[in-house]
């Protein structure tokens, strides 16, 4: 039986030839892993992390960790077939050198290449390690398909990998592998708060907002790339304690920030209302935190609006403050439109829901993600812990943009991912200026 060629996006993809009377074992394809299957026409769809050590690790514990683990999660060894009725996951036969790469360069052109990669959703394997020296101790780069999994399970699988590198009994690391249902954030609900939860129709993508992050037109140079800039740990102190003092949150704090820097690069009028979607972590709506549910995506985003940009930072620290205190109060949030896309995805051809999904859904044209605290224990490699590392999300496609934070041994990482160009990335550097000269407000 020969196999034929189609193209998408001009890549040529190979219907793999099936062995007759061999069992293919097939995971459904979840309401989010066809969302962000979906979103690959706004961002590359990956999640992307890096972790720094002052000394290397032992490579032949890493690959024993890599293949246990990746073993215990079958979507990640599993390729996506798009079927336009029904897609779903079929589960692949893997080699742990499909997954973790070992090279012996110090090279930090090659590890931004692979730090900024796109994996291919028909491959057998959704996530790639690449392992290289790095000034004399080592780093470890992973990319994976957010289809698989969001942020919150990204540190979850990076923990348990750092679990299974230093034991010595493998079958005592517990690996989840629940459900990897949309609809396990209704779990800590009553019943009544759970029927109500379930008819949350609102469109929460319709955000009222056409302030444009000020990017170049799409051009022939543009590229994958992840912009970022250290905040240092004595200046990430002052903005705890400016917070504690105000009786903010840090992400309040971040998030006023963020706004006067975007008002800022845009020379946006001081008296334009700005709303700026969140990333919203729905695994505080899970029974025991998810810690029983499968690898998958649990994240959904609320809006918080400020009516002018505010005489100072203070000023716009209160609207951040006002604004997320209704959010906060919300006890569904994050969880609205969810009922309207399982409508969709469940009683629509996948073709037919992508279509009115795509019509209906607004992608927010900027957006702030705080991915949140990196504790180096959970990365210990033995005695050796990492000296730095980061975690960020998609690369978005102009005009999308999204500022992304993680603090690691109490420095912050900014991280803007975007396909640009080096036109863009002044343009951002300008951006973190501002948003630096804001933050100097708080000490």
């Amino acid at each position: 039986m020969a196999y034929k060629k189609t193209y998408e996006g001009g890549k040529a993809n190979a219907y793999r030839k099936r062995e007759q009377g061999k069992f293919m074992k097939r995971i459904k394809a979840e309401m989010w892993d066809k969302m962000q299957f979906l979103f690959r026409n706004y961002y590359n769809r990956m999640m992307h992390a890096a972790l720094y050590y002052d000394e290397p690790l032992d490579t032949e514990k890493l690959k024993l960790a890599v293949k246990t683990l990746v073993d215990g999660i079958p979507v990640l060894h599993s390729e996506f077939i798009k079927n336009p009725l029904r897609p779903y996951w079929e589960v692949r036969d893997f080699a742990v050198t499909d997954i973790l790469i070992i090279s012996d360069e110090d090279d930090d052109e090659k590890r931004e290449k692979f730090l900024c990669d796109t994996l291919p959703y028909d491959g057998n394997v959704q996530m790639k390690i690449l392992y290289t020296p790095y000034k004399g101790g080592c780093s470890m780069i992973v990319v994976v398909n957010h289809m698989c999994m969001d942020g919150g399970d990204l540190k979850n699988f990076l923990k348990l990998l750092f679990k299974f590198y230093n034991t010595d009994n493998p079958s005592e690391v517990f690996i989840k592998n629940g459900s990897r249902s949309y609809d396990s954030v209704y779990t800590k609900f009553d019943e009544n708060d759970k029927k109500n939860a379930k008819k949350l129709y609102k469109n929460i993508s319709s955000v009222k907002d056409s302030h444009y992050f000020p990017l170049t037109p799409d051009r022939a140079d543009d590229i994958t790339r992840i912009v970022r800039r250290k905040i240092d740990k004595d200046r990430a102190s002052e903005i705890i304690a400016y917070g504690k003092r105000h009786n903010a949150t840090v992400n309040d704090v971040l998030l006023a920030a963020y706004i006067r820097a975007l008002y800022d690069i845009g020379n946006y009028p001081e008296s334009d209302s700005i709303t700026v979607p969140c990333m919203v972590d729905l695994r505080r709506h899970i029974v025991n935190n998810a810690d029983e549910t499968g690898f998958c995506n649990h994240t959904g985003f609320m809006q918080c609006t400020v009516n002018g940009k505010g005489k100072d930072f203070e000023e716009t620290l209160s609207a951040v403050q006002s604004a997320m205190k209704k959010n906060k109060e919300d006890k569904f949030l994050g969880l609205y439109s969810l009922p309207l896309l399982d409508i969709a995805y469940k009683y629509f051809p996948h073709f037919l829901s992508e279509f009115l999904i795509k019509k209906f859904y607004s992608n927010p044209l900027h957006g702030m993600s705080n991915v949140g605290l990196l504790k180096a224990e959970d990365f210990k490699a033995g005695d050796n812990l990492p000296a730095d590392g980061f975690m960020t999300g998609a690369i978005k496609y102009k005009p999308y943009m999204q500022l992304a934070m993680t603090t690691l041994n109490g420095e912050m990482t900014l991280s803007v991912q975007l396909r640009c160009n080096d036109d863009d990335v002044k343009i951002i550097e300008r951006f973190f200026d501002y948003f630096e000269k804001e933050i100097s407000e708080t000490n």
